[in-house]
């Protein structure tokens, strides 16, 4: 199914200043989220990128309504999950569906594989017993698994089948939105870029939307349109994929290309800068700005405010005092050259 032209498209979800607290019996709560605000439109994919204890996976249960938020504003489809009825959230949650990161423990081991694929169109009480049957055979061949594998059990699966058993559930109740969570973490690098073209392929033929959530570098980048780099509950970078892949502005963003391996000759590589240190607790996070105690570039003001979330470029988004300075793009080009550094003043 073809993408519709951008100005066509519609917001399926839009966070504004979204966050969610974990209230403790005493001291501050644990603030996984902290205010994040971002659109995602139809036939898109939008990658978030972190590291763990960045809060990733807290935001994507946010997502689909498996988590309630604290603050901020979450609408789903133009509308607010918080406003509608149990028999309204239930009708809206068929199109927001996750995929979650360990594909063993998302699956009942006690249930086949047909039973499984089976269970979210029973619970939304979608067609009839017949019906479902030949769904299930039809989702499982979408997904590459032959009617063979309908009466096997989880433990007689190897992991990227479990994976492809989870997406044929995600897609039971045909989605608008999937958000994906780490799917491919827990699976060999051989079979990660087999579940990838699956994706994609599953985003032609069905025109879905995705959220995609990793700390791999290079698995967001190759399936996604935009990025969100995240850290310590907090959005640092947002932007497309060439303006954070090869135009970063923000120094953990950058941290986080120099981290990723490069397949070049050793005589080609450009300055590396290696991420020094451990995220910090998000029980007490730093002041001002959360990524300045393992920043290079980080000055007195870092400390003293927290740096505002601004559009520096066309749909690139940083929060950085520093934004542009000292920065260079993958391929060792000074972007100050350019004009960042006056575009982030």
């Amino acid at each position: 199914m073809p993408r519709p032209p951008e100005g066509e498209r519609t917001r399926l979800a839009s966070a504004q200043d979204l966050q969610v607290h974990f209230p403790r019996r005493s001291g501050p709560p644990l603030r996984a989220v902290d205010g994040v605000s971002f659109d995602v439109v139809a036939g898109e994919t939008f990658g978030i990128i972190g590291e763990s204890g960045s809060g990733k996976s807290t935001l994507a249960r946010a997502l689909v309504c498996l988590q309630p938020i604290t603050g901020g504003a979450l609408t789903l489809s133009g509308r607010s999950p918080a406003s509608l009825s149990a028999a309204s959230l239930r009708l809206l949650r068929r199109d927001f569906q996750i995929i979650f990161q360990d594909p063993r423990a998302a699956l009942n081991p006690r249930m086949t594989v047909r039973a499984l694929v089976a269970e979210p169109l029973e619970i939304q009480s979608i067609g009839t017993r017949d019906g479902r049957r030949a769904a299930v055979l039809d989702l499982l061949d979408r997904v590459g698994l032959g009617p063979e594998f309908a009466d096997r059990y989880p433990h007689q699966l190897s992991g990227g089948q479990r994976q492809r058993v989870n997406i044929a559930r995600a897609l039971a109740v045909r989605p608008k939105l999937l958000v994906c969570d780490e799917v491919v973490a827990a699976l060999d690098v051989s079979i990660q870029a087999d579940m990838l073209n699956l994706f994609k392929d599953l985003q032609d033929e069905l025109g879905l939307t995705y959220v995609f959530i990793t700390h791999d570098l290079a698995v967001v980048a190759h399936v996604s349109d935009r990025i969100a780099v995240m850290y310590l509950g907090v959005f640092m970078e947002l932007g497309s994929k060439a303006q954070i892949t090869e135009r970063p502005l923000h120094p953990y963003t950058r941290a986080l290309l120099d981290a990723a391996p490069q397949a070049v000759p050793s005589y080609r590589r450009v300055h590396r800068e290696p991420l020094q240190g451990e995220i910090p607790s998000p029980l007490a996070p730093p002041s001002g700005c959360r990524f300045r105690t393992r920043c290079p570039l980080a000055v007195e003001v870092c400390a003293a405010s927290v740096p505002a979330w601004r559009e520096v470029q066309p749909g690139h988004f940083v929060a950085c005092h520093r934004a542009g300075e000292a920065m260079v793009s993958t391929d060792g080009t000074d972007l100050r050259s350019q004009g960042v550094r006056s575009a982030a003043r």
